[in-house]
């Protein structure tokens, strides 16, 4: 029998990290959301972001947090923390993020626990204009989900306790080199400062400071605010590279480093200016990494028209800046009003990105790609309010860790039988697997890869016949069995007539 190349892929092909389900409930702008649990994302609402921003400004950054299952456990906009049921957290409000901040937050779980959740905030510039000597910093508070009956609440003595004296808007996390713990990256305001925390086991290590690049943030009389600050610094999936957008300069500037996710430290920057106009002309504000970590999305927006959407291939050149300069591509190009904003990789693999005024996220479908064929869709879900400039932070390439919080709860062993005979005779007539825990989920395969039969019930099974009621032929198909912690069984299946 021959063995086709997608059956050879679907039993061999690693699967991606983004497959974890923490990642899956999205609350950003004014109270929505977006729910990836199934194959089409489905728009939320019920959020409590966006409900305590101060007047004039407008809610950015926030983050999000679920269980192994998929299930919301709590979200924040850097100053505000809800549980679940979209109530403030006991301890859980006056934290010294800004919701006017491009990141203002990012929700790390404890290495090692199920229970224990850092919540990381950056502060925003808008308390410098006037007051800079008025700063917040970067901080982390830290969450307790067992408390407050499993809905959890802020340790007490454990909130706002400061890393660094001043930040930018600026904050991200990826996964260590061994994949214990997790780096979390913040940028000093007004220096060339990285400043990397490593999060294990045991807590927070010493700071790991890099001098690199451009001085982020400078006070300006003039303007009476401190361009620079704004803009996303974001990871790739692997935690082997970091880029930054410095917003509100002229002209904007994309940099690249390489991070070395052993030691914490931030090397070899490619420095990209991006559209010389005036200072309010064009601002860089969006970036992402696609899964692969071979392209990197830049969203170049502002008061003077056109908009642009860009991708740069960063391995051209064997990953030479200057290659990487002028690889860029334009994928999309807007002389209207659309707006091109903060951008982030889905648990689904696609890029989304807010624009069209904020009442629209916009999609690549298929970021890996080179060119137009990474298929940018500007207007993939309609949104049923003004929302915000970007969407939640969440840790690069959804390496979470954390499981079922609050529970000892240990799953008998899975049992997955190989073959069955669907022949009516009431023996083996049906593919039944044992033991399968609640929020799992079962895709049956035919040699084409294509689709025959699927179910999320752990009491599911499959008879046979295709999803349409067809019968099937007698063969080998094949299983992919996701497990409420992202973990995938794979294997194949002999159907006997």
């Amino acid at each position: 029998m021959k063995i086709s190349i997608i059956e050879i892929l679907l039993i061999l092909a690693p699967f991606l990290s983004y497959s974890q389900k923490q990642g899956n409930i999205w609350y950003f702008g004014n109270g929505d959301g977006l729910d990836f649990n199934n194959v089409t994302p489905a728009s939320i609402s019920g959020g409590q972001t966006g409900t305590n921003v101060t007047s004039g400004d407008v809610q950015e950054g926030t983050a999000c947090i679920s269980d192994s299952a998929g299930h919301l456990l709590f979200y924040t906009d850097g100053m505000y923390i809800w549980n679940r049921n979209h109530d403030p957290m006991p301890n859980g409000t006056g934290l010294m993020g800004g919701t006017s901040s491009t990141q203002s937050s990012i929700i790390v779980p404890l290495p090692g626990s199920n229970s224990i959740y850092y919540v990381f905030t950056a502060d925003d510039f808008s308390g410098y204009d006037h007051f800079p000597e008025i700063q917040n910093g970067y901080r982390y508070s830290v969450i307790d989900m067992c408390l407050n009956d499993s809905l959890g609440g802020v340790i007490d003595g454990q909130k706002n306790i400061l890393l660094v004296d001043s930040s930018t808007e600026k904050i991200a996390a990826c996964a260590d080199e061994n994949g214990s713990g997790y780096w979390i990256m913040g940028h000093k305001m007004f220096s060339d400062e990285f400043h990397a925390w490593h999060l294990t086991s045991d807590g927070i290590s010493e700071t790991v400071i890099s001098h690199i690049g451009t001085v982020h943030g400078f006070y300006d009389n003039a303007l009476d605010w401190s361009p620079g600050a704004q803009g996303q610094m974001q990871f790739n999936s692997q935690g082997t590279k970091l880029a930054v957008a410095i917003s509100n300069i002229e002209p904007g500037i994309l940099e690249i480093f390489d991070f070395n996710n052993a030691t914490g430290t931030v090397s070899n920057t490619c420095q990209i200016l991006i559209d010389n106009d005036t200072l309010f002309g064009k601002r860089i504000y969006g970036i992402e990494f696609s899964p692969d970590g071979t392209k990197l999305y830049a969203a170049v927006s502002g008061s003077i028209i056109p908009k642009r959407l860009y991708q740069f291939d960063l391995i051209s050149g064997n990953g030479n800046c200057n290659a990487v300069i002028s690889s860029r591509q334009t994928l999309f190009q807007s002389n209207t009003t659309t707006i091109l904003r903060g951008m982030q990789l889905a648990p689904n693999g696609k890029i989304y990105t807010v624009c069209d005024s904020y009442y629209n996220l916009g999609c690549i479908n298929f970021p890996n790609l080179s060119g137009l064929a990474a298929d940018f869709n500007p207007f993939s879900i309609t949104l049923p309010q003004f929302n915000s400039y970007t969407l939640p932070s969440f840790i690069a390439g959804y390496k979470y860790h954390n499981q079922l919080p609050c529970t000892d709860y240990v799953p008998e062993e899975i049992i997955i039988p190989n073959v069955f005979t669907p022949n009516v005779d009431n023996i083996n007539d049906t593919f039944i697997i044992k033991n399968l825990p609640a929020n799992s989920t079962v895709q049956i395969y035919n040699r084409w890869g294509a689709l025959v039969s699927e179910w999320a019930n752990p009491n599911g099974s499959w008879d046979g016949h295709t999803k349409g009621g067809s019968q099937v032929s007698a063969g080998v198909y094949y299983y992919i069995v996701t497990l409420p912690d992202g973990e995938r069984k794979k294997g194949f299946i002999q159907l006997i007539r």
